[in-house]
């Protein structure tokens, strides 16, 4: 393993600082070169903070009881008292840099940069990343005048700079998923009568299927299930006025198999059975 480091008192302490604002105590760039496996395990966490940037290749970490695989340009953070466990395997080529900071407003930086909601962010791999990590182990190593005060000021820069990318990659996950949503919904308004796996569609968009009900619950005050529910029924209330269709020649059209089924679901969204709205409205 080739490991580069500085720290500032020439140790990785873990300790808490209640005077300053932020304090940066340890940083360091590991990579495995030989040795195949290298695990992290620490059921009771540390006093500080932690942060590892994945420069290149992966590592699997248990966060919140979940097994995650964290590829290059992610950082996790670590809160005090938080059990770590990470390991990387010199298969997955891993290059990381991390960092140990303390300080009396670390969770109102970190809310105020946004790095605050989760543990894991994506922040990509960019080359200003790894020049200030270099600084910082740089002057911790050095230690000339004011070093602990520019290591604080780098990582800071560091911090609000990832914290940018971060939100960024946020905005643009958001884009993606909101046009799944109005793609979805068009889907809905053309192909009514085709059957629609929720399931299916969210894994084709990468999704879950509690996250894509929420977002398109979010974008139309409806469940997928009964936003497609009402185009149907919208539908066959056109056909049941202004056709000659029979209820089982509609039901079929508007995509349901059943015309029980299909009176049912008509009447409970309704009021009417669809014989009766056929009467009324026809």
């Amino acid at each position: 393993m080739l490991i580069i480091s500085g720290s500032l008192y020439n140790s990785e302490s873990d300790f808490v600082d209640y005077q300053n604002p932020l304090t940066v105590t340890s940083c360091g760039h590991y990579s495995l070169i030989k040795r195949p496996r290298f695990v992290t395990n620490r059921p009771a966490g540390r006093k500080d903070y932690q942060l590892l940037y994945f420069l290149n290749g992966k590592g699997s970490f248990i966060i919140d009881g979940n097994t995650l695989t964290v590829p290059e340009g992610h950082i996790v953070i670590y809160y005090p008292g938080e059990p770590q466990y990470y390991e990387y395997s010199l298969s997955d080529s891993p290059d990381v840099y991390w960092i140990h900071f303390t300080g009396n407003d670390i969770p109102g930086i970190l809310d105020r940069l946004s790095l605050s909601s989760s543990r894991l962010h994506r922040v990509k791999v960019k080359d200003t990343y790894r020049n200030l990590f270099d600084k910082i182990i740089r002057e911790l190593q050095l230690k000339q005048n004011h070093f602990d005060k520019l290591a604080n000021i780098y990582f800071y820069e560091l911090l609000t700079l990832m914290s940018r990318a971060a939100m960024e990659d946020s905005q643009q996950q958001n884009i993606y998923k909101y046009e799944q949503i109005e793609r979805a919904i068009q889907v809905f308004h053309t192909e009514y009568k085709m059957p629609f796996s929720i399931e299916d569609y969210a894994r084709q968009c990468n999704m879950s299927v509690s996250w894509f009900a929420r977002v398109f619950r979010r974008q139309t005050g409806l469940s997928p299930q009964n936003y497609l529910t009402n185009v149907r029924i919208n539908k066959a209330k056109e056909l049941l006025a202004s056709s000659s269709y029979n209820i089982g020649e509609i039901a079929e059209i508007v995509g349901y198999q059943n015309p029980l089924y299909f009176s049912r679901i008509f009447k409970k969204y309704t009021g009417f059975s669809p014989s009766d709205y056929k009467r009324k409205h026809s």
